[in-house]
């Protein structure tokens, strides 16, 4: 089993709720960090880190760095991760991997030409919420789905460093960047869906969008999704429910809770050992330590891809049309 010698690339909201997280881990080295500016500089020094300008720079300096953690705003995924897979590192990438279908393929092709491993940081996958529901539909006790609706509203962010969020050739806006993790959760329950439709909506003195719903048609059942930046002071909020033939699964932000056809709820267990304060948007959770504790555990043991490369590019497929 190899320790991970890791290079975090980008100190803003998610870069800080990576290193924060990464610091509860046993098999983890925080190295060094690469960021811009005095703000980042400054994080690394709180953290006692070595801080770069550059990838090339940083591993020039540590060469038993082995992986790649990048949380660079996602306008610069493509290339911080081009340059981590040509120094031939593993990669692990906050989502989205790209901002386009043809940029993931290419540094799909990357990195299997350099013989090493790229993986998406899609929190969701691996919070006990999710995996909770996929072992509901997967194991059919309570017969197919018949309905599923997700819910990921928040006040509109105010933690992002800059305004790049809020430029779509950058961020992709509320589908690449809040809406990506719903749909990770459902293709990855129900797989590509046959058809989809959506609308979205703003504010009169908006430029952007603020609100998007979406279909997703499957044989038998759609799942619905909503998610928005909403210009008010509504906490995090993500929900699901979903409908089975003889019982209805509903996270309510809180618990998962089942309710099966003559029985009483069941209240399913999914306690997180460790919470970690976020300081984004998002309130202290377990879900990014459950998150990296699992892919820096399997990725210590061999170096492999943990997402399928057909997800994601199914996934980017679909966002390019919102």
């Amino acid at each position: 089993m190899r320790r991970i010698k890791l290079l975090l690339v980008g100190l803003g909201g998610m870069g800080k709720v990576h290193l924060c997280n990464i610091e509860h881990l046993d098999n983890v080295d925080v190295v060094a960090v690469v960021g811009k500016g005095e703000t980042d500089k400054s994080v690394a020094k709180s953290h006692n880190l070595d801080f770069f300008d550059s990838i090339k720079d940083a591993i020039l300096h540590y060469p038993e760095i082995n992986y790649v953690d990048i949380t660079t705003p996602s306008f610069l995924h493509k290339e911080n991760i081009m340059e981590a897979l040509e120094a031939g590192r593993d990669v692990l990438s906050e989502k989205p991997l790209a901002l386009s279908v043809s940029d993931a393929k290419e540094l799909f092709a990357k990195a299997r030409e350099m013989g090493v491993s790229l993986n998406v940081a899609h929190v969701m996958r691996y919070t006990h919420e999710f995996n909770a529901l996929k072992k509901l539909v997967e194991d059919k006790r309570y017969g197919r789905v018949m309905d599923a609706s997700f819910t990921r509203l928040s006040e509109k962010p105010k933690w992002v460093q800059g305004s790049w969020l809020f430029d779509r050739k950058k961020s992709g806006l509320i589908p690449f960047d809040l809406h990506i993790h719903d749909l990770d959760m459902i293709i990855s329950l129900f797989g590509k869906p046959r058809s989809m439709s959506s609308y979205c909506s703003r504010p009169d003195d908006s430029d952007i969008d603020l609100y998007y719903h979406m279909d997703y048609i499957y044989d038998g059942f759609v799942a619905r999704a909503e998610a928005g930046w909403l210009e008010s002071s509504i906490p995090f909020t993500a929900t699901w429910r979903v409908i089975f033939e003889n019982a209805v699964a509903i996270y309510d932000g809180k618990e998962v809770v089942v309710y099966p056809k003559d029985q009483g709820p069941i209240h399913l267990d999914t306690h997180y050992d460790t919470v970690v304060s976020t300081g984004i948007n998002v309130p202290a959770t377990g879900w990014y330590y459950e998150e990296l504790k699992t892919i820096f555990s399997k990725l210590s043991e061999k170096s492999c891809t943990l997402i399928d490369e057909k997800e994601i590019i199914e996934e980017l497929e679909i966002l390019e049309k919102l």
